[in-house]
């Protein structure tokens, strides 16, 4: 039996780096992806409606109808215009809709700025493929991937997915003094290392009855949960890699409010460096001065010393996965 996977994801402003997530998750055995676009505007849409493998869908009067179709419209509906989680959740279902009536058998929902990773017996890494037919054969009805947060070593790295190769490991255990002054030296929050989450990403199979997205990182039925964690794949989470895409991101962003939804205290979900970057950036709007937010850029999210960064790889608080890079080497996309 051969089982197909799609993909799910709302993007915005990813030009530079659209072509590589889809000839990437092309090689490794996806089926199809569900592209939605934040920005009805965007550069890539034209190019993604040529794509056979694609379906293609912009923000608009279209999807406002089919959001209001869905389940979740109640509950994210009303947040749509402030919060892109809203519009994430949405299109999530709306994804899962589609993917089904097209024969699909599972959906992954990760930003365009990540990459499902599974890791093989070479440096090509795996095949996912060969991982949703034996994820087929288990009870589970949603599959959920630790992620690794990519580390740039430079400011400008261009398509990141073809030229970052560092990664900050999740922290299994509280980390040592040594572990500490490692992350602190290379100015890291130490009690969270990640600048962003770090609870993973999943897929959901499409046959389940009742399956909802529960959050941007997660799908339930309500009031039961069926799932298995994979410790195989992973997903790679390219955030902010380059300082052009960091700027593009927190000036797209705007000055947000401290909590999602009105709710979530961003800062005790997942520290304080969202809103220190909102700051960064739009500090540097206001005041036509760019230069202290690339020294923020550089000291917060680069790490660029090579003796540091072999410490860390040493201590495991880094590791250097290249087989992404080494897969687009050899491909090209139309």
């Amino acid at each position: 039996m051969t089982v197909r996977a799609a993909i799910v994801t709302t993007l915005r402003d990813a030009a530079v780096t659209l072509g590589s997530f889809i000839a990437y998750h092309r090689a490794i055995g996806f089926a199809h992806f569900l592209l939605f676009f934040d920005d009805p505007a965007d550069s890539m849409l034209a190019w993604a409606r040529t794509q056979p493998d694609i379906t293609a869908i912009a923000r608009g009067e279209d999807l406002q109808r089919a959001w209001r179709g869905t389940a979740l419209w109640n509950e994210a509906g009303p947040h749509v215009e402030r919060e892109v989680m809203a519009r994430q959740l949405l299109n999530a279902e709306h994804a899962m809709n589609l993917a089904r009536a097209m024969g699909f058998d599972w959906l992954l929902h990760i930003d365009s700025d990540e990459l499902f990773y599974v890791p093989g017996g070479d440096a090509s890494g795996g095949h996912a493929g060969a991982h949703f037919a034996a994820l087929a054969t288990t009870p589970a009805d949603v599959s959920t991937y630790a992620n690794f947060e990519a580390v740039p070593e430079t400011e400008d790295t261009g398509d990141f997915f073809r030229s970052v190769t560092l990664f900050k490991m999740p922290l299994s255990n509280a980390p040592s003094p040594e572990e500490r002054a490692l992350i602190a030296r290379a100015g890291q929050r130490v009690e969270t290392f990640f600048h962003f989450y770090g609870n993973g990403k999943s897929a959901v199979r499409l046959a389940a009855p009742g399956m909802l997205p529960v959050n941007v990182h997660g799908f339930a039925r309500r009031g039961k949960f069926t799932g298995v964690g994979y410790r195989g794949p992973f997903i790679l989470h390219y955030a902010c890699c380059g300082f052009a895409a960091f700027w593009q991101k927190y000036v797209t962003l705007g000055r947000f409010a401290d909590k999602w939804w009105g709710q979530i205290d961003i800062a005790q979900a997942v520290g304080p460096f969202h809103l220190e970057a909102r700051d960064a950036v739009m500090d540097a709007v206001a005041s036509g001065n760019a230069e202290p937010t690339h020294r923020f850029y550089r000291d917060r999210l680069m790490i660029a010393d090579p003796e540091l960064i072999a410490e860390m790889t040493r201590h495991n608080l880094l590791q250097r996965i290249d087989a992404p890079r080494k897969i687009l080497a050899e491909l090209r996309y139309s």
